[in-house]
């Protein structure tokens, strides 16, 4: 009776999630010409950009992150590169006033007391007066065409104020960095068929770009439980503003190379969305907040806890089936034989059948983030530490980020655990 009534509260969580998918699906094909159209748009007059370099002890990536800016493909005289140390104890500010020092009319050097990204991003932005703004992190690296790429979306849409990149992992050498290279291989198919959508959920630090009147429309960033860039996500969408995703544009990050490093990131990303969604309540379920108030928002905040539900059901069957073999073992002894397969014992029921179609889904929205991309990823030699680890990790993240976000834990900010360029 037990097992039968869990199991009748997982179908729900089966069906949302079928029905997501294929939706997502559906929306992406049915927006295939235009994504198409949008891959030989070209930026005409190049107006002024300002990218801003918050960094809080990067002094092992800085010199890569500021070297791939100088490399940008872009007019220099158009381009302002500012270097906000955060307060570091390390040589972070000595390596951006090398650059400094380098190319003076290109890069600028600042430091502050330490107070936390949004208010490096602040102090950049009140420095700046450039048509474009935006942000690149210290642990990322841009492309030669990207700002390219992203201005002619600002150039073929004057109702377009932000424009997100196509992020992947920099050189996966850890299982946990290649198990992050498919994840954010899922991420590429994502946030370009929310951008067709209008309902794209964040605007990642690795180099969103913005029209400097956003700034002066909804104000400027927010500490924002340590995720600003997804409160200024929400922002946006209250004030309903439109964001777009450019799939061409390429940004590498360094991703956790360990698996403390990986779940305290995770832990963060997933309390900060569950904490600013909640701040954000009002725009749930509203029509006229489009998609993403009333398909893609609630959504990603009720999978959360349904994805919880269904690990821990997930568990708590392979527990049970555990000790049903340990008592069987103790009642008539272990009798070792070789393993067979036979389609007869096969289960065929409702919820593997759902189950196994919802991986084949899964399987293609990869495929489709793979052809995206101008950089195909290693995904036949990711996909399996993926399939094995990730699934291991979720239930433990989002329960911590459950747990914190409704006992209100301090939220504190972690250094990434791995910084090798």
């Amino acid at each position: 009776m037990l097992d039968a009534t869990l199991q009748a509260l997982l179908y729900p969580f089966l069906f949302l999630s079928l029905y997501f998918q294929i939706f997502l699906l559906l929306s992406f094909f049915e927006g295939k010409r235009k994504i198409k159209k949008e891959e030989h748009m070209k930026a005409g007059d190049s107006p002024t950009v300002t990218v801003a370099v918050p960094a809080w002890n990067e002094e092992r990536t800085l010199a890569s992150t500021i070297e791939s800016l100088l490399r940008l493909d872009y007019p220099k005289d158009k381009l302002s590169i500012l270097v906000v140390d955060d307060g570091s104890s390390d040589d972070t500010f000595a390596i951006a006033r090398k650059y400094e020092s380098m190319y003076p009319k290109l890069v600028k050097a600042i430091t502050k007391e330490n107070g936390g990204k949004h208010t490096a991003l602040n102090l950049a932005l009140s420095q700046s007066q450039s048509d474009l703004f935006g942000c690149l992190d210290a642990d990322s690296f841009v492309a030669p065409n990207t700002l390219q790429t992203i201005v002619s979306y600002f150039q073929s849409n004057s109702e377009i104020m932000a424009v997100t990149p196509c992020i992947h992992i920099r050189h996966p050498r850890t299982f946990i960095q290649r198990m992050q290279a498919i994840e954010y291989l899922m991420g590429v198919f994502l946030r370009k068929v929310y951008g067709e959508l209008d309902a794209i959920q964040v605007t990642p630090g690795p180099f969103s770009i913005f029209r400097r009147e956003v700034f002066d429309t909804i104000g400027p960033y927010k500490k924002a439980h340590n995720t600003e860039d997804f409160e200024i996500t929400l922002r946006m969408h209250k004030h309903k503003l439109k964001i777009a995703n450019s799939h061409k544009a390429l940004v590498y990050t360094i991703g956790p190379a360990t698996a403390y490093g990986f779940f305290k990131q995770r832990v963060r990303w997933a309390r900060g969305f569950l904490e600013n969604a909640l701040d954000y309540r009002e725009l749930f379920f509203k029509k006229e907040y489009g998609n993403f108030g009333v398909l893609t928002l609630p959504m990603a905040f009720l999978f959360i806890f349904y994805g919880l539900y269904a690990s821990i059901f997930s568990f708590y069957l392979l527990l049970s089936d555990f000790f049903a073999r340990v008592s069987r073992w103790v009642t008539i002894g272990i009798h070792p034989r070789i393993p067979e397969f036979d389609l007869f014992y096969v289960n065929t029921n409702t919820m593997s059948f759902v189950a196994m179609i919802m991986l084949t889904l899964f399987l293609i929205t990869l495929y489709i983030g793979n052809l995206l991309s101008d950089d195909r990823q290693q995904f036949y030699k990711n996909f399996p530490v993926f399939f094995v680890l990730y699934p291991v990790f979720v239930p433990f993240f989002m329960a911590r980020a459950v747990f914190d976000t409704f006992t209100k834990r301090k939220n504190e900010w972690a250094l990434q655990d791995n910084k090798k360029v």
